[in-house]
């Protein structure tokens, strides 16, 4: 195929016999890619599809030259995505074909040449965009096929709003062009038709200069670098750091954020919608899951490397002994051994009952030889009674002498614990002995594997103990939450001032979540975000700048009428 340097259309040529293979085909694209030149003064190009035919079928055709080697007019157009038919032998054909075909607002042909060549145009939002003719202009040097994120039904229809309304300012612009050369043509300017010419010619300038205006913002009016236009592309990251010190100074502030929340009466609506069982569920099964993978990943390994090699030698080089007086004097005070004491006591009592032999065996074993056995037999018989009575007692009567020797003797001990005394030190000893054992380890790992598997059948188990407890507790604190209100208001008091406080902390932080995702677009991408929200309304300044330049064009026509001008 052979291109001519004057002329925007290629030819196809008949194909070379021994085709010439791209030294960097990309597999990406099917698309054919342009051989080596054959001949002085031309520039035939061969093509292979890189998959779809084998090496030594040669398949001619048309195709897009690189974006360097286009005319102006091309390489300010995006390009088209399906192949031009062949032997169509134009580009601008294939172009408006694919954009026939792809249903989108954006239209081929006439309507496309307004996109930058007329005042009107912009950039592409629709959700599979057709690229334009060869007669369009260009919003910027590099060519695209649209902006990829207009794709859900709201950016669609904000596109399509935006087109609605650019094709109505530009429509007023042709309006008041036609009507000037209209009267300029067929009328000799007196009388009425003078005010028509002066109010559509100054309607033209008003529209014009709106329109330049407008679109300076977004890209290069018509393509030309004109200076401070595509102020948004060039000036974005600078825009984007501005909205967010804009943000952080007047939104985040702890005033703001804490009365907005306080309004918001986040507890009371928080409380209704933990009251509906369903919802209930959702945070105990979540709560349940999350527990249940926390230990799952715990290591067993490690708990055992954590108990031998931190928590025994942290508690061996600890001072116990002060620890344990402590513990043992706030027991003894609450009376909390009273229970123990009473179990030892009790079974005590029924030991000795179930085995009066051996009062029996232990008088008999200490008395004397010539002692007659009746004589032991009485004793033994008398000491059991006694024992009996007395183990009775103690056990019946909760301020037994028995009972309070027990508990100075430990209050005592509990006092010579807690200073540096001989006890002290030996009960140390003890307890670092104690601490050492190779099975103080695995009895941590066994409770912890015990723990472990307890927790973990617990949290699965949706209909047990456990997790009906904590329904019961949600369905509470929901209806505390929503009909108590004074626990309410403290509740939105206490998250207003600590959200108020967080914001007035880290407000630059969270503002700059602007500025970053502003740096990280793409400046044409970013120009067409904004345009896609903004550009509708924008459009209603070049229709105000229309109507009032026409009016402004009258008064002006009819000051110049009066009698002293």
């Amino acid at each position: 195929m052979s291109q001519n340097p004057s002329s925007d259309s290629f030819r196809p040529e008949s194909p070379q016999p021994e085709p010439t293979e791209p030294e960097s085909p990309e597999p990406e694209s099917n698309s054919p890619r342009p051989g080596t030149p054959s001949g002085p003064g031309s520039a035939s190009l061969e093509y292979v599809e890189p998959r779809s035919t084998p090496p030594e079928f040669v398949e001619p055709g048309p195709a897009a030259p690189e974006p360097e080697a286009r005319p102006a007019a091309i390489a300010m157009a995006a390009p088209p995505e399906p192949e031009p038919a062949a032997g169509s032998g134009s580009w601008s054909a294939g172009t408006e074909a694919a954009a026939g075909s792809a249903g989108t607002e954006v239209a081929a042909g006439s309507e496309s040449a307004n996109a930058e060549a007329t005042p009107g145009s912009g950039s592409k939002f629709a959700k599979a965009e057709a690229p334009t003719g060869s007669g369009s202009g260009s919003s910027g040097p590099e060519p695209s096929s649209g902006p990829a994120f207009a794709s859900t039904p709201e950016d669609i229809a904000r596109a399509a709003g935006l087109q609605k309304m650019r094709r109505l300012a530009t429509g007023l612009l042709i309006l008041a062009a036609l009507i000037f050369l209209a009267t300029h043509l067929f009328t000799d300017l007196t009388g009425i038709w003078g005010f028509v010419a002066r109010g559509s010619e100054a309607a033209m300038i008003g529209a014009i200069a709106d329109w330049f205006a407008v679109t300076a913002l977004f890209r290069h009016p018509l393509g030309l670098k004109i200076p401070h236009t595509a102020i948004i592309p060039r000036k974005k990251d600078v825009l984007g750091e501005s909205l967010s010190t804009f943000v952080a100074v007047n939104f985040l502030k702890s005033h703001t954020v804490a009365t907005k929340l306080r309004k918001a009466r986040l507890t009371q609506r928080a409380g209704a919608w933990l009251a509906q069982e369903k919802n209930q569920q959702i945070v105990v099964t979540r709560a349940g899951q999350g527990l249940e993978y926390v230990l799952r990943r715990v290591d067993d390994d490690a708990v055992e490397g954590l108990t031998r090699n931190v928590l025994v030698p942290k508690l061996v080089d600890t001072h116990k002994a002060p620890v344990l007086g402590r513990l043992l004097q706030e027991i003894v005070q609450d009376g909390a051994h009273h229970r123990l004491v009473d179990l030892v006591v009790g079974e005590a009592y029924i030991w000795l009952s179930n085995n009066p032999r051996v009062i029996d065996e232990i008088v008999h074993q200490k008395a004397p030889d010539w002692v007659p056995g009746f004589v032991n037999d009485t004793v033994s018989n008398r000491l059991r009674r006694e024992v009996l009575g007395w183990v009775g007692d103690v056990r019946d009567q909760p301020y037994h002498k028995a009972r309070q020797a027990l508990d100075r003797w430990m209050l005592e001990l509990a006092e010579n614990l807690k200073e540096d005394t001989s006890i002290s030190e030996r009960a140390e000893g003890v307890l670092d002995d104690l601490l050492r054992q190779e099975g103080v380890v695995h009895s941590v790992l066994e409770i912890w594997e015990s723990l472990k598997r307890l927790l973990r059948g617990a949290v699965l188990d949706t209909d047990g103990e456990v997790h009906g407890r904590i329904r019961s507790m949600l369905d509470q604190f929901s209806e505390r939450m929503v009909n108590d209100a004074e626990f309410a208001e403290q509740m939105n008091e206490r998250i207003a001032t600590m959200a108020g406080d967080l914001a007035e902390s880290f407000g630059a932080e969270i503002a700059s979540v602007i500025s970053d995702t502003i740096a990280g677009w793409d400046a044409r991408e970013a120009s067409d975000r904004i345009e896609l929200y903004v550009g509708k309304d924008l459009q209603y300044i070049r229709i105000n700048g229309t109507v009032i330049g026409a009016l402004v064009g009258l008064v002006i026509h009819a000051v110049t009428l009066l009698p002293w001008m």
